[in-house]
């Protein structure tokens, strides 16, 4: 029910009555449109505090919906344009490698047990109640300047294996070494009448406390004996230990030959070694050598096999093995002369092992095998060079006396140039290999001086320089653009028997050197005199082609070369 405004709601009947007239207009309201709803973004923008309008928020939202299209075109064209450059590119280099010479031989690889790398005595830890003799002191206690000194003399029998050995170790920190220096000289000694080993202990210490604590023993095992150092552990930061060890070892007294001692083991770690010429008066069976912070330098020394291991220290010295040779450091050079003799007689190949890091390694490398054993099959020798960010060279040269030898070598290296040499009686496959550098095959005269220098500057050796002015050289930028097949540019060459062929030098005219692939960062092929052996021709073939020789020659952001005697 509507009450009309002056009507109370009691209904009074003394006030007056309207009445609604037909003919009176109705009362119009004004209209008011409802608005449409905003969509989600806009409503977002009005629930979220922002400076700006609604209009600036759609102008926003339509650059992102372009934004998206533009990246979508573009990712199109990428794809559309990568397609039409990548593919030929790929078709082409798959075109040229089918072209090119695919390398028929495996790589450098050897079932051969490869020689130990650490040092190791089989008695070892010995205790110090297992001594022979200790602290025999000649002379105790003499004052030396600041401290004190004291020696003695023990004789070691020459009949089974030597050793000289200590309980220093090296810590992580190396502050224990510290407080331990020493000097080692091992000499043959002039007395022919003697016929043990000799050794001179000269003990320099701080305290008289400290020699107590310190025991230098005569040492006697089942393969041997020798001397033992035990020094203490807990020494205070004034206490000092210097060794000066003199080990003589004797002579053949019955006869002018070579006298043969089993075995020499040398363990002293933060010890200068160094190795008068022992050969040709003593000759080992097995020698080790080395220790931690320990450098060795030997004139010279002829044995079976031979181990020297050490690290930041430099190994120098010249070295004639007939079975294995490792030498082993690291931030240190290594400089070796290195004669590898194979007789045949145990019917497996005479190993050589160096490598080192962070310096440079220079290897000069003689082998001999007899020539009535020149049909023994190969490989006779199998070695191994390597370092890192330093420069390697290695020369790889026959004997005047010996039958052409079966050498498989594998340099490599790392942010270092690697150059390996072979003379001209080398025959066998080739890979010279590198990354982001320059791998050459280079052709050098055999009347130069061929051998690499054992000091720091390896590009001073013979064999860096180029000086001839002659026409044996070529140009790899050269080649390439020609679109020829590397070959030696030598008038007096022969002619190749095939394009990818060619001859050494006149002098050699039966020598072939035959390319597989040519490349700025590879080359690989082979070297020796025609015909080249195939796995697919006769059975004599077969078996010459497993037996020849390899050599690989392996780096990376530096270069590589093979330099080929002719």
């Amino acid at each position: 029910m509507i009450l009309l405004d002056g009507l109370d709601k009691h209904g009074d009947s003394q006030a007056p009555k309207l009445v609604a007239e037909s003919s009176s207009a109705p009362v119009a309201r004004p209209h008011t449109p409802t608005p449409s709803l905003p969509d989600y973004e806009a409503s977002q923008a009005q629930l979220k505090p922002t400076t700006q309008s609604l209009p600036e928020i759609r102008r926003k939202r339509t650059r992102r919906r372009r934004c998206r299209k533009c990246a979508l075109y573009a990712l199109v064209v990428y794809f559309v344009v990568s397609v039409a450059i990548g593919v030929p590119l790929i078709v082409l280099k798959f075109k040229r490698k089918a072209q090119s010479k695919a390398n028929p031989y495996g790589a450098w690889n050897s079932n051969a047990p490869i020689p130990p790398k650490s040092v190791t005595l089989g008695d070892a830890p010995l205790r110090l109640s297992s001594a022979k003799s200790c602290n025999a002191w000649t002379v105790k206690d003499s004052p030396d300047g600041h401290g004190l000194r004291s020696e003695l003399d023990y004789h070691v029998p020459a009949n089974g294996s030597i050793f000289l050995n200590t309980n220093i170790t090296y810590s992580g920190n190396g502050t224990y070494l510290n407080h331990f220096s020493g000097q080692l000289l091992v000499g043959v000694n002039d007395d022919a009448s003697a016929s043990d080993a000799t050794v001179h202990v000269t003990m320099h210490h701080s305290s008289s406390q400290l020699r107590d604590a310190t025991n230098v023993c005569l040492m006697q095992t089942g393969q041997g004996g020798g001397l033992y150092l035990f020094t203490p552990m807990n020494l205070t930061v004034a206490d000092t230990l210097a060794f000066n060890i003199t080990l003589l070892l004797p002579r053949n007294n019955t006869s002018p030959s070579t006298r043969l001692i089993p075995q020499l083991l040398c363990h002293l770690p933060n010890f200068q070694q160094t190795y008068q010429q022992l050969d040709p008066y003593v000759t080992f069976e097995s020698v080790l050598l080395g220790g931690a912070m320990s450098g060795v330098s030997i004139e010279s020394i002829q044995a079976s096999q031979v181990v020297v291991k050490a690290s930041s220290a430099e190994i120098r010295g010249k070295f004639t093995v007939d079975s294995s040779l490792s030498l082993e450091t690291v931030s240190a050079p290594i400089n070796a002369d290195v004669h590898l003799f194979n007789n045949g007689t145990s019917q497996a190949p005479t190993f050589m092992h160096l490598t080192t890091g962070n310096s440079v390694l220079n290897a000069n490398v003689t082998m001999f095998i007899p020539p009535e054993m020149s049909d023994m099959p190969g490989p006779h020798f199998l070695t191994h060079a390597e370092t890192f960010n330093a420069p390697l060279s290695a020369a790889l040269i026959h004997d005047d006396a010996s039958a052409a030898a079966t050498i498989r070598m594998r340099a490599i290296n790392n942010l270092g140039n690697t150059r390996v040499t072979v003379d001209s009686r080398y025959q066998g496959t080739f890979d010279v290999n590198t990354m982001f550098a320059q791998a050459e095959v280079l052709a050098h005269d055999g009347d130069e001086d061929n051998r690499v220098n054992d000091g720091n500057d390896v590009g001073s050796s013979a064999l860096d320089r180029d000086d001839d002015n002659d026409d044996d050289d070529y140009d790899t930028d050269d080649y390439f653009a020609r679109g020829k097949t590397l070959q030696y540019r030598s008038s007096s060459a022969t002619t190749a028997p095939s394009p990818a062929s060619t001859s050494l030098s006149p002098a050699n005219a039966s020598r072939c050197l035959d390319y597989d692939l040519i490349s700025s960062s590879e080359i690989r092929g082979w070297v020796g005199p025609p015909p080249r052996p195939t796995p697919t021709a006769g059975v004599d073939t077969f078996k010459l082609f497993n037996s020849m020789g390899h050599i690989d020659v392996v780096s990376s952001l530096s270069g590589a070369q093979l330099v080929l005697l002719t």
